[in-house]
């Protein structure tokens, strides 16, 4: 088995990115700073800054929006649902990847917080 780990710029315990046998496996993504300070604003906002930052890391990995198989989401309230989906129909254009949806009490009281999993493009993550 491959396993290669992208640690995080943000000052938190995680990686970014782990790829493990062909696969990319994206930690959950808040509307944040590369400092790792969050940034609020409406959930059309945050879920604009999250879904750049997760093809950035996916770039950063050798993959791309298109190689994305399974979407996790996590709301503050289902009554940002309407708004966020606005928000998400356009991050896709290719087809909507696998997705499920729940609330939560997210850090720093942010809105939004989406984990990816996808597909290496290459098979071989790039530094």
């Amino acid at each position: 088995m491959t396993l290669t780990r992208y640690p995080t710029t943000k000052p938190f315990p995680f990686s970014d990115v782990v790829e493990a046998n062909g696969f990319l496996f994206l930690s959950g993504q808040v509307s944040m700073s590369a400092d790792g300070q969050p940034i609020y604003g409406t959930v059309t906002e945050q879920t604009n800054r999250i879904m750049q930052a997760i093809r950035d890391v996916l770039q950063r990995a050798g993959s791309t929006m298109e190689d994305v198989v399974r979407v996790q989401v996590w709301l503050s309230s289902m009554e940002n649902f309407a708004e966020f989906n606005a928000a998400y129909r356009d991050e896709f254009p290719q087809g909507f990847p696998a997705r499920s949806v729940t609330t939560s009490q997210l850090a720093f009281g942010l809105d939004v917080e989406i984990e990816v999993q996808a597909v290496c493009r290459t098979g071989t993550p790039h530094e």
